[in-house]
This record gives C-alpha cells, sequence and structure tokens, in this order.
C-alpha cells in the first residue's frame, strides 16, 4: 500500500533507460579518480560529436532555449578537457551542457548508467531536507534535517547541484531533483564535493538541535533496495481497505463505509493491463455504489498518457460517482510528464479538482522521451521529440485549485494533511447534501 507506507523518493523520470556501459564506467572497483586514458580521450571526442549531431537530428527542436553557437562551445570546451578529467567529472560536464538545452526529458544523466548512493532517504518540507528513511544502523536520525556533506551547508551544495540536475522543468522539479541527486555518489564526487565516491560524511541536526556527523560507504541500487530501512510510515486513513483488483503501479482502496474509492496512481502498467483493470473497476464501483473517486500522481514520474486515458474512460462509464464535485487528484512535485498530462486531462474530462502542489512538469513544452547510443561509450542519451499544449498559458507546472503544501509535523505524525484535506471535504459536501 504505497500511499500508506513511507512516501519514498525513487530515482525516476518520464522515461528512464537501464544501460550496460563500457568497463570503464560499469567496473564498480574503478578508480574514479584516475583521469581518461588515452584512447578513452579519442574516443569520447567521437562520442561528444555524435552527441551534437544526433540531438540536432533527432530533437524537435534542439535550440529552443540554447544558442546553436554556445552549445558548440560548450562541447568544444569538454572535449578539450577531457585529458585531464576522470569519468565522474566528465559525467557532471556533459550534464551540465545537456541541462542547458532546456526541456526535463533531454537528458544526460548519473541514472542511464551504473551509479552509487548514499542508504538515506530525504524530503523536502519548506527549504529544509528531512531524512525520512535511512539504514536501521542510524534510524535515530530519522526526521533529523541534512545540514551538510563534508562540511559544505545545504546552501552551498544546491547552488553546485542546479546547474546539473536531469529531468528540470521548473522550479518544482528542481526541488525534487535535488532531492534525488545529493545523496548520488558519483555527481558529489564529479563536483568535488567529496574525494572519492566510496565514502562521503553528513551532518545532520537532530530534533532535540544536537549536531551529528556520520560517514556513510556508498552502495549500488541492488544494495540499497537489499538494506534494511527505517522509515516514517504514513498511517491508514480509517475504513480504507486494499482491493483484491489492485495492479502493478495502479492500487485501488475502497472506504464502502463512506463510497470513497482511492486510486493511489503511482506507476503507468501496460495498456492492457490497464484495459483489464478498468473494465472491473467499473464493476466495482457500480457495486460498491462508489460517490467519490480520489486519483493520487503525486508519486508519478511519468510513461504513456494514453493509458491514463482509459481510466478515465472507465470512471465516466460509472453514473453513480457524484459529478459535480466528487472526484479528485493529488499533484505534487513528482507528478512529471505523462502523469502531468493526465492530471490536466482529468480536470477536463472528469471534472476533477486538483488538489496539492504544482507539478514538476509544465502543461506546455517538449515531451515524449527517446533516446540514442553514444557509439563508443555506449552511454544513452535521451532527447524530446514531441511538443505539446495542453493548456492554453505557459506556466512552471500545472497548478492545483486548492494548493495544500505537504506539512512536516503533519507527515512526520504519519499523516496525509493533503489527502486529509479531501477526505474532510467530502465529508463536509456528504453533510450538506443530507
Amino acid at each position: 500500500m504505497k500511499l500508506f507506507k513511507s512516501l519514498l523518493l525513487i530515482m525516476s523520470c518520464s522515461a528512464i533507460f537501464v544501460i550496460s556501459l563500457p568497463a570503464a564506467y560499469s567496473n564498480p572497483s574503478a578508480n574514479k579518480n584516475q583521469t581518461l586514458y588515452q584512447q578513452q580521450v579519442a574516443e569520447w571526442r567521437e562520442d561528444i560529436d555524435y552527441l551534437k549531431q544526433a540531438l540536432e537530428q533527432r530533437h524537435i527542436h534542439l535550440y529552443h532555449c540554447i544558442d546553436a553557437e554556445h552549445f558548440a562551445t560548450e562541447l568544444s570546451r569538454i572535449k578539450q578537457q577531457l585529458p585531464v578529467l576522470n569519468e565522474a567529472s566528465l559525467m557532471i560536464e556533459l550534464m551540465r551542457a545537456i541541462k542547458q538545452v532546456g526541456d526535463g526529458h533531454t537528458q544526460f544523466s548519473y541514472w542511464g548508467g551504473r551509479y552509487h548512493s548514499y542508504p538515506l532517504h530525504l524530503q523536502m518540507f519548506d527549504e529544509e531536507l528531512r531524512v525520512i528513511g535511512i539504514t536501521q544502523n542510524y534510524q535515530h536520525l530519522l526526521a533529523a534535517k541534512l545540514y551538510a556533506i563534508e562540511d559544505i551547508p545545504i546552501d552551498q551544495l544546491r547552488t553546485l547541484l542546479t546547474p546539473v540536475l536531469q529531468g528540470v522543468e521548473n522550479i518544482h522539479s528542481e526541488r525534487q531533483r535535488f532531492t534525488e541527486t545529493i545523496t548520488i555518489a558519483e555527481v558529489l564526487h564529479g563536483l568535488a564535493i567529496t574525494k572519492n565516491s566510496t565514502q562521503a560524511k553528513f551532518t545532520f541536526e537532530l530534533p532535540n538541535g544536537e549536531m551529528q556527523s556520520v560517514t556513510f560507504d556508498s552502495i549500488t541500487p541492488d544494495q540499497f533496495q537489499k538494506q534494511p530501512m527505517a522509515s516514517i510510515n504514513m498511517i491508514t486513513p480509517f475504513g480504507f481497505v486494499q482491493h483484491k483488483a489492485s495492479i502493478d503501479g495502479v492500487e485501488l482502496f475502497l472506504n464502502s463505509t463512506d463510497h470513497i474509492a482511492y486510486i493511489d496512481f503511482h506507476h503507468y502498467p501496460q495498456y492492457p493491463t490497464m484495459e483489464k483493470f478498468s473494465h472491473e473497476l467499473i464493476e466495482i464501483l457500480r457495486k460498491a455504489n462508489t460517490h467519490n473517486v480520489i486519483i493520487d500522481l503525486r508519486n508519478n514520474s511519468g510513461g504513456d498518457f494514453f493509458v491514463g486515458l482509459h481510466l478515465a474512460w472507465a470512471l465516466i462509464m460509472i453514473d453513480n460517482l457524484h459529478w459535480r464535485d466528487g472526484i479528485y487528484v493529488l499533484t505534487g512535485r513528482k507528478t512529471f510528464s505523462a502523469a502531468m498530462s493526465n492530471a490536466v486531462q482529468y480536470r477536463q474530462l472528469l471534472n476533477a479538482t486538483l488538489v496539492g502542489e504544482p507539478t514538476g512538469a509544465n502543461p506546455v513544452g517538449y515531451q515524449d522521451a527517446d533516446s540514442f547510443s553514444l557509439p563508443n561509450s555506449g552511454w544513452k542519451v535521451q532527447y524530446s521529440k514531441r511538443f505539446y499544449r495542453f493548456q492554453d498559458n505557459e506556466s512552471e507546472g500545472v497548478a492545483p485549485d486548492i494548493q495544500i503544501p505537504m506539512e512536516w509535523n503533519s507527515y512526520r505524525a504519519g499523516t496525509d494533511n493533503q489527502l486529509a484535506w479531501i477526505l474532510n471535504n467530502i465529508k463536509s459536501h456528504t453533510q450538506k447534501n443530507h
């Protein structure tokens, strides 16, 4: 039950590619401090030339934000620096260059290859990074604020990381990507924040004001998944029970007493899977005489919005829903790509009220990611191939109808204050109708 468990951060964006890198980039025991050897320098020069050519040929409008001459100069500068770069610093330089293209679906990022991270989950509340999950050996640090890494304060770290963050379209997705990226070992090393990519010192401010520093070892994603973790857990709202029709990525919870369905739509399944679920949903909600539906897109970073439209079709088939004011959609800074698109479409097609924070993706902009591989390194580069206009005016994300930030004190107590607002609003409407 992903809503009611800890809202853990997932390293993802609209399209994430698992790729195989050459030995120099994939060997976890490789010396991250070693500069590129002569053959690598020659191969990367070819790869960077290919990168520029392929982006110009395949991106729908590569120079919509960055000047062509400036982009060429940036790539030339990186090629000249190759003899003094190591693999981490080269990654950073290419991330910095691609970030300037200016759309969140065009990326050269750490998550395309083999990377390591430090064993904790963070979430930003206001401007503070709080520990919401951590390896059990350090569970006393739950709820602590991250104060510094290698004695560099958070504000300075944000200044260093912001120019290289990938998957960013506005200030909201920037906050999310910063939260995700600040624990990535290769990024911290490539920016010279840490001396290597194997260890880093994190300093925390505990809730009682005490400061504590811990040196963590970096681990692979597979190792991370196997780590016993302590986390801040969300308390299941009273009366909700998960239905057996739930599928991977789309989990259905029913409160039959209050006639409410909650759909945690955090991942896009394949179209046939969603089609089957949607047909079952029609019968389930008709039989339960459901009046209100809550669709949660806060942790959905994208996929195929046509899959999401099939869910809308299913709901439209259900006459017992309160169509005037009974459909709600939860959005947030992690609502990206197709999830942002579906949020707008649900507002239009389902008369849904959007609640929460603005989306991390912009409703007018470049989407539909595709990728190509660099010929020598094998690194995959992502690019945008479509332009969409989901609302008439351009804006920094899709603004919810009811804007409610996630509150730290509520979260720490295990309460989802955004969902609680919707449930109280439904209760208020029900009392008025009776």
